[in-house]
């Protein structure tokens, strides 16, 4: 007896199929179907049962969202076994069609009415899972903890990060903001004329809030703080292609004035190539700064002083500018989440 599964791999690049079935479709992001297709099975995830919100929902939904590879086969059922070491290693949640969705070795992770088994493994790549081990030891050896209930961020075999030139261009654009910011808080900004003519590059990869801002004749004060802050976060992206050299605890703010001298380098020398720090290092930076963002906002809740002097703004702007580099919900630049 046969049965049909749909298996839905998050990795960039799924194993080959090893065990005997028929593939009846596969789909990658570059076909225009897929993306509608996970747009509808992320409503019937969150819609399935009361559709309250709960980690194990949530995590599909990430699961889904996060989705590059579909695969629809036949498989006799016999065959099984042979499909979960597949699936494992392929990083697939399954839905089949008793309308319930499970992982590789078959135990529900929702059924229709949005009831799962409590000690059903959500499927992670290994090397995630052993980041957020890593993560929370290196906490809990500053005194610091977080539930062991957060997930995972996004493996290595699964994130496609920005270009090291886009990195740059941005970093160019968060120079140029820092700087107007600097020029309304003394009342004197610059003519945005001036940045286009100085910093063409970093002016042409302006979003469209902060081309907003820089032409602003009197901002609103919050909208210049914001700015402001975003210094961390061109910290945090120069850190990433290698012109700042550490990354510090965020427990301190940033010299602004070194990361605007390290961009008007690039700016004065644009041809220069533009090299990635390791895959491993950001993605180590970006589950920790989830997991310290996590913190700030359980204190902010609670109204309790954080641990460690953590600075939660400096936080706050790393998470976002990696949430970004790493194409968290493929969002552009003002439109950047930084859920906990």
């Amino acid at each position: 007896m046969s049965t049909l599964i749909t298996a839905y791999s998050t990795l960039t690049n799924p194993p080959a199929i090893d065990f005997p079935c028929k593939l009846l479709n596969q789909l990658s992001l570059e076909s225009s179907e897929l993306p509608e297709h996970l747009d509808d099975f992320i409503g019937f995830v969150m819609n399935a049962g009361d559709g309250e919100m709960n980690s194990r929902r949530y995590a599909l939904y990430r699961h889904i969202q996060r989705v590059r590879h579909l695969f629809s086969i036949e498989i006799d059922e016999d065959k099984f076994d042979q499909f979960t070491d597949w699936g494992w290693r392929a990083n697939v949640i399954i839905y089949l069609y008793d309308n319930t969705i499970r992982n590789p070795d078959g135990d529900v992770l929702q059924d229709p009415y949005g009831k799962f088994d409590k000690n059903a493994i959500m499927p992670y790549p290994l090397d995630a899972k052993q980041r957020k081990a890593k993560t929370e030891q290196y906490l809990k050896e500053l005194g610091i903890n977080v539930p062991t209930s957060l997930p995972p961020v996004v493996a290595e075999s699964e994130v496609v990060l920005r270009s090291p030139d886009e990195i740059a261009h941005r970093a160019l654009a968060l120079m140029i903001c820092g700087i107007q910011a600097e020029g309304f808080y003394e009342n004197d900004p610059i003519d945005p004329d001036e940045f286009k003519q100085r910093c063409p590059i970093g002016y042409a990869a302006l979003s469209n809030n902060e081309q907003a801002f820089i032409h602003s004749k009197q901002p609103e004060q919050k909208d210049v703080i914001n700015k402001s802050w975003r210094y961390e976060a061109l910290l945090a992206l120069q850190w990433a292609i290698e012109w700042q050299s550490q990354l510090p605890f965020a427990d301190t703010v940033c010299d602004s004035s070194d990361l605007v001298n390290q961009a008007l380098n690039f700016n004065l020398q644009p041809n220069q190539s533009v090299n990635l720090r390791p895959v491993s290092e950001i993605l180590d930076a970006l589950d920790l700064h989830y997991r310290l963002h996590w913190l700030t906002r359980e204190y902010g809740r609670e109204d309790k002083a954080l641990p460690a002097s953590i600075n939660g703004g400096v936080i706050y702007e790393r998470h976002y500018a990696l949430n970004w580099l790493t194409n968290f919900e493929n969002a552009d630049w003002d439109d950047v989440d930084t859920p906990t």
